[in-house]
């Protein structure tokens, strides 16, 4: 979803207020929060109340299983097409 992936991106140069986050987003403050918390239960982002604000930041380690399971996944379909090919090949023949 692009405006999650912008949200993301958002981040990448550290932790800020939610709602300094949704003022580029073409989202309303509560779809931003809908999404951080998507983004908290999926361990992508950690957030934290400072005073009467709510603070986002990425969280490395969910970033890294993300990264880690994509990796794999990527292994797999590309041993699938492979397989496909090798397939396709033989009735060519």
């Amino acid at each position: 979803h692009p405006p999650g992936r912008l949200l993301l991106v958002g981040l990448e140069n550290g932790a800020g207020p939610l709602s300094e986050l949704s003022e580029p987003l073409p989202l309303t403050l509560m779809a931003v929060q809908k999404h951080v918390r998507v983004r908290e239960e999926a361990g992508l982002v950690a957030t934290q109340k400072h005073g009467r604000s709510r603070h986002v930041r990425l969280r490395a380690h969910g970033l890294e299983r993300a990264s880690d399971w994509i990796k794999q996944s990527e292994k797999r379909w590309n041993a699938a097409f492979d397989r496909l090919a090798e397939a396709l090949e033989e009735d060519d023949a």
